[in-house]
């Protein structure tokens, strides 16, 4: 008997947390049989397959390991491999509800659904699900891949996810607005929770987030070659303010400045979380504004060539 749903999970070296993921998945109010769960590696080098290879779950998995390709291309191959009409997308750092599954299977049971769960950040790895629903967790997006879920035929009518997505970010919002175009309509599932991991902020995580940023501006000009409109360039902040009042908030190149490292040492060392968090998050911002900049100046490059 086929699934009627594929969760699909990508994933990249998150064998601790993607463990705890799965075995919330076999906590599902819905039979084990009525729904499957498809991993796609994109090139973890820290014994997920091996993990998996011992797990004991009551439900299906297919596993499915590829050379790095980056998101879209996971979760196409991924959608590839799946069974169930109804897809259902969830990051390999989240952690569900046991009514996760029934309820987005139960939401499209009215065609043309894209169907949202609530995702609720959390630092806590041992009880992940312990966290409350904050203001900061909220999103308007019409489709992303955190907690999500569609029928397969839709996604393929879409076209799938853009495979020029190679890097960190826009892939699944691109594939919204296409999936949007088509005429479905979005209903939020406020019973699907999932518990997204975080590690908590420290300054020597802080390069990783800077390169995530980085990649993500440059994706941000992806989406803009995929869909140039102007809703676009206003949720990617591709427009002459910000980057005017990016130069503004970076005088000095401050960002990069030994000072800075400096300042961002002492924040952690007293304990002072929040200003820690808001300077990070000024440096990070830069850093995708500078990733824009870097794609548009390639982009125009390739123009003149």
């Amino acid at each position: 008997m086929e699934p009627k749903a594929s969760v699909i999970i990508p994933t990249f070296n998150r064998r601790v947390i993607l463990k705890k993921s799965l075995l919330s998945l076999a906590r599902s109010t819905i039979s084990p049989d009525e729904f499957e769960v498809v991993v796609v590696d994109d090139g973890s080098t820290d014994g997920t397959r091996d993990m998996l290879a011992h797990l004991d779950v009551p439900y299906s998995i297919i596993y499915a390991w590829q050379e790095r390709g980056g998101p879209a291309k996971a979760r196409n191959r991924g959608i590839e491999l799946a069974r169930g009409k109804i897809i259902i997308f969830i990051d390999s750092d989240i952690v569900v509800v046991p009514e996760f599954v029934e309820a987005h299977i139960n939401v499209h049971k009215e065609p043309r659904r894209v169907a949202s769960g609530p995702v609720i950040h959390t630092n806590d790895l041992d009880n992940p699900d312990s966290a409350s629903l904050k203001i900061t967790d909220l999103s308007q997006a019409f489709f992303a891949t955190g907690n999500a879920s569609v029928a397969k035929d839709h996604l393929v009518e879409a076209g799938l996810f853009y495979e020029g997505f190679d890097q960190y970010g826009w892939e699944d919002l691109e594939l919204g607005h296409r999936l949007q175009k088509l005429g479905l309509s979005k209903v939020r599932v406020p019973e699907a929770i999932g518990y997204h991991y975080k590690d908590r902020l420290t300054v020597a995580s802080v390069p990783k987030h800077r390169q995530r940023e980085k990649e993500r501006g440059r994706m941000a000009v992806v989406f803009y070659e995929r869909d140039p409109s102007f809703a676009t360039r206003i949720q990617i902040e591709m427009s002459p303010i910000m980057f005017g009042l990016d130069r503004l908030l970076s005088l000095g190149n401050w960002p990069d400045a030994k000072g800075t490292e400096r300042l961002l040492e002492y924040l952690e060392n007293r304990g002072w979380e929040l200003p820690l968090r808001v300077i990070v998050r000024l440096i990070t911002h830069h850093d995708y504004m500078e990733g824009m900049r870097e794609a548009l100046r390639e982009r125009k490059g390739r123009a003149k060539d």
